[in-house]
């Protein structure tokens, strides 16, 4: 009979603890819902926060051009650092017939044609198209000028102070170029330098084994040999108020 009752008051115990816990569990459900409901709800906000970063990232990273074809450019990690102060390249180095050519191959598709300029506005060319150019090659150019000049500014004993005038004009504004684009890519490869073995050495070694995103410039070059024309060509001015141009010539 004891252990009936025993077992009874255990019966009657789980009972009470259960009505206890359903009924805690009861009063806490609204709480609950409303808790996870805000946890899904945050959790899916940042969930569409960071799609939207992700995509402005993927955008920032397109190429800006008005030219369909070069939205797709593709981009490679070089290693590639000018350190070497006795060391020329292909480009570099007093002017030669070598080096002449690799220039001439680098900026000849300077001049591009079906730019989609304004043609009522636009220089034409008489074999058809208009005049235009890439931002890398007006650089490119402005580059070409002033390894001229460094070269060949001891050969011009008779230069006049007109072609001088020109010279620092054009030099200058070649400066301005190169200055505005080299702030607007900012290269971030870090450089080390060291002592040189040479005591007379005027100059400390440099080093750099950094990174750097570039653009697939054979692909680049591809798109732009197919649009250029000769770097001398023939242009056609109309005067304003007429309608037949007359050629000319750079």
């Amino acid at each position: 009979m004891k252990q009936e009752e025993e077992h009874l008051l255990d019966h009657e115990s789980d009972v009470a603890h259960t009505s206890l816990i359903s009924d805690h569990n009861s009063n806490r459900s609204p709480w609950l819902t409303a808790y996870f409901v805000t946890i899904h709800f945050l959790l899916l906000c940042c969930f569409a926060v960071a799609v939207s970063l992700a995509t402005e990232s993927l955008r920032n990273s397109l190429p800006y051009t008005i030219f369909p074809e070069l939205q797709s450019l593709q981009y490679t990690v070089k290693f590639e650092h000018a350190t070497n102060h006795t060391q020329y390249s292909a480009y570099s180095g007093p002017p030669n017939d070598v080096n002449a050519v690799a220039w001439e191959a680098l900026i000849e598709p300077l001049e591009l044609q079906h730019a989609g300029i304004r043609p009522e506005t636009a220089v034409k060319v008489k074999d058809g198209g208009f005049i235009a150019a890439l931002g890398v090659y007006h650089e490119l150019h402005c580059l070409n000028k002033l390894r001229y000049f460094l070269y060949d500014r001891f050969s011009m004993p008779n230069v006049t102070q007109t072609a001088l005038d020109y010279w620092t004009d054009h030099l200058d504004h070649c400066i301005e170029v190169l200055r505005i684009s080299l702030m607007c890519t900012a290269d971030l490869s870090l450089y080390t330098f060291s002592w040189p073995d040479d005591p007379d050495a005027i100059f400390l070694n440099a080093h750099s084994n950094s990174p750097r995103k570039c653009v697939k410039w054979e692909q680049l070059e591809r798109w732009s040999t197919k649009r250029k024309i000769s770097l001398s060509p023939v242009l056609l001015k109309t005067a304003p108020n007429k309608s037949n141009p007359k050629e000319d010539s750079i």
